[in-house]
């Protein structure tokens, strides 16, 4: 039905349509949405931590020790209780009598061989590096210590207790990703259980995927939709036709990014909504590439482009960054702001040129990628032509599927590329120690001692205010070293059916549908 409106949308040239609003005043039980994105390659949690709509559709399918409730809050989930040590160092969760959608019941060894699984080293699993505040977690997927010495141990079948290496206070807010979900058979490539408030009723790779309740859920009395229907379409345009005709519930991010035109357009008719989120707009650098080796060529980059105008026209709902890191999550810092400035730019490219023995004539051609996500083209065509004129040297552009840039971001096979990046938990270290180690989540593969240092001393420190401090001298070398150029703050911006309710954003900017329902 979608793809037969897609296309007489495309036949017919229609014009966007008068408010959804007006329409479909009557509840409903079931929930349809897009992933403009396109297709899930998997659903296994570990696999799911890397995209905003996978971090979302996790939280239908599992339960993990917390989850993060429409305050933004965690509250206890899976668990049913947990005691913490006076040192904050050792948790003890209590399990609720949950099942998996099979009728099995969920287990303590069931979570405490997934975390295991995500931590070994032969894992592929995305983001193993938010469990390193486990006791020897980090050491385990370097292979230096056994798995059997991780912090992380099933006393019963329903009691897990959890050592960390360092106070975290953000760890119950960790424990709501998917990361932390259990599993039957953690080596399992596609889990054919779950244990979360929905399963999987159907899978149509590439075309659709439709959810239905788990009748096994321990509180299913609180699960009011019959059905959560996914589609595929990526078509940046067709999502927001066919909410306003009715056939979609939400547009918008995290699950169909608006372009700015449709922004404007939401707003005319008092349709859009928004909700606070401390992530970033960071134009990612591969620092192993030679012609970006430079730290002043890096910054001549930087200081060439207008923030302000990228947030005015492209990436609307932001805020320029002044610095790397969102203010809400670390207060100013650093000595220096970050802002428009051709003369200090061109002087950068200068040194940078000299220091690495390239002319504007030899450096090599820099090439930007993009995906076909909302706006991330005319972002990279901004770039190109602000680099372009500023510093004279030759940009190139080049369009990828946005599944596969991630992926290849992670793994460095970039030259230059632009994306939104959020904390999982409302703290600066989690951004900042991405960069501290070569791992999946430093997608510059820049690493600097100093930095690193000051990372690790963080780690350690007991007082708040000493932490701080170290993390915003943290801040000052990225400043100096600008492994990735800030450009945004965010706002999410997204309309829904007028009387959806219940819906939970966790920190990250993922939603949760979970407790969703329609109210009159």
């Amino acid at each position: 039905m979608l793809k037969k409106m897609f296309f007489l949308f495309i036949m017919l040239g229609t014009l966007l349509l008068p408010s959804y609003q007006k329409e479909q005043n009557k509840p409903m039980n079931t929930l349809k949405i897009n992933f403009q994105e396109g297709d899930l390659p998997s659903l296994h949690p570990h696999a799911l931590m890397i995209y905003l709509r996978g971090i979302s559709v996790a939280k239908t399918l599992f339960e993990c020790l917390t989850r993060i409730d429409e305050k933004g809050e965690a509250q206890l989930a899976g668990a049913k209780s947990v005691e913490i040590s006076t040192d904050r160092l050792r948790y003890t969760f209590t399990l609720r009598n949950n099942k998996w959608s099979n009728g099995t019941p969920v287990t303590a060894f069931q979570y405490e061989n997934a975390w295991k699984e995500a931590l070994s080293p032969s894992s592929n699993c995305s983001r193993a590096e938010l469990l390193y505040m486990i006791l020897n977690a980090a050491e385990a997927k370097k292979g230096a210590v056994s798995l059997d010495s991780v912090g992380v141990k099933a006393l019963s079948d329903n009691v897990l207790t959890v050592t960390l290496a360092y106070p975290s206070p953000y760890f119950l807010e960790l424990l709501a990703q998917p990361i932390c979900a259990p599993l039957i058979d953690p080596k399992k490539k596609e889990p054919s259980e779950f244990n979360g408030p929905f399963y999987v009723a159907e899978w149509k790779h590439g075309d659709s995927l439709q959810l239905e309740p788990n009748t096994h859920y321990w509180d299913s009395k609180h699960v009011f939709l019959k059905k959560i229907d996914i589609f595929m379409l990526q078509d940046v345009t067709t999502p927001l036709y066919l909410y306003e005709k009715g056939e979609l519930d939400w547009v918008g991010v995290p699950l169909s990014p608006l372009s700015s035109e449709q922004i404007n357009h939401l707003k005319k008719g008092v349709a859009l909504r928004s909700h606070p989120v401390d992530r970033a707009f960071w134009i990612f650098l591969n620092t192993q590439l030679p012609s970006l080796s430079s730290s002043s060529i890096r910054k001549a980059l930087s200081l060439s482009i207008d923030r302000s105008a990228i947030t005015k026209h492209l990436l609307i709902g932001g805020q320029p960054l002044a610095k790397p890191i969102p203010s809400a999550l670390q207060p100013l810092a650093t000595s220096s702001i970050l802002k428009e400035d051709l003369q200090e730019a061109k002087r950068y490219l200068e040194l940078g040129l000299k220091e690495l023995g390239f002319t504007k004539d030899t450096l090599p051609p820099l090439v930007i990628t993009y995906s076909q996500q909302a706006n991330r083209k005319q972002v990279a065509e901004y770039l190109q032509e602000a680099w372009s004129r500023a510093l004279g040297i030759k940009v190139q552009l080049k369009a990828e599927e946005w599944n596969v840039l991630r992926c290849n971001l992670e793994k460095g096979l970039f030259e230059i590329s632009g994306c939104f990046e959020a904390a999982f938990y409302k703290d600066p270290m989690e951004l900042l120690e991405r960069l501290a180690t070569i791992n999946s989540g430093n997608f510059p593969k820049w690493v600097y001692l100093p930095f690193s240092e000051k990372i690790y001393l963080a780690k350690k420190e007991k007082d708040p205010k000493a932490r701080m401090q170290l993390l915003k001298q943290a801040e000052e070398i990225l400043m100096e070293q600008m492994p990735f150029i800030p450009v945004s703050g965010d706002t999410l911006l997204f309309a829904h059916h007028p009387q959806l309710k219940g819906y939970a954003f966790d920190y990250v900017g993922a939603v949760d549908f979970s407790r969703a329902r329609f109210s009159d």
